[in-house]
């Protein structure tokens, strides 16, 4: 019994010791698109975000999302979006993010990248979590995701 949670221990160790952190820096214009005020309390809202990133390889790029809100007495009750980051060498990657009951000028969001460019591909279904701070009519992010080593060395050439 000893040796099969020391075995145990060890597959966890070395699945841990297989990932890195991937972070990546992000700002944008925030540009409103359509508000609804759907009673006195609540609005939906609906955004486009036109930005840039890099990251912590040298890699850099433009990126594009829309974003949903629903908002109740001026708290963020439901955020959704979906974006694609373009980088300097028009690999592509789409992702899904979404965040829930926040204060709506800064947040912390659970996101997933749901497609990508060929050679991207071995990062779909990467998760990560994104944090965003607003400052009139601008968002500055980041955003850190677990990846493999292979993953990694993917965008490593990039």
């Amino acid at each position: 019994m000893r040796f099969f949670i020391f075995i145990l221990l060890l597959f966890q160790t070395n699945s841990y010791a297989d990932t890195e952190e991937y972070i990546l820096e992000f700002q944008a214009n925030v540009k409103m698109i359509r508000e609804y005020n759907i009673s006195k309390i609540e609005k939906f809202r609906s955004y486009q975000l036109i930005g840039t990133f890099t990251d912590e390889y040298g890699n850099y790029g433009k990126f594009d999302a829309v974003i949903t809100s629903d908002i109740k007495d001026n708290k963020l009750i439901k955020l959704e979006g979906t974006a694609i980051n373009i980088y300097s060498n028009e690999e592509t990657l789409y992702i899904r993010a979404n965040r829930k009951e926040s204060d709506f000028d800064a947040g912390i969001a659970s996101m997933e990248i749901i497609g990508a460019s060929d050679k991207f591909k071995p990062l779909i279904g990467t998760k990560c979590i994104q944090s965003v701070r607003y400052f009139k009519d601008t968002i500055f992010g980041l955003q850190k995701c677990k990846i493999s080593k292979k993953q990694s060395n993917i965008l490593k050439i990039n």
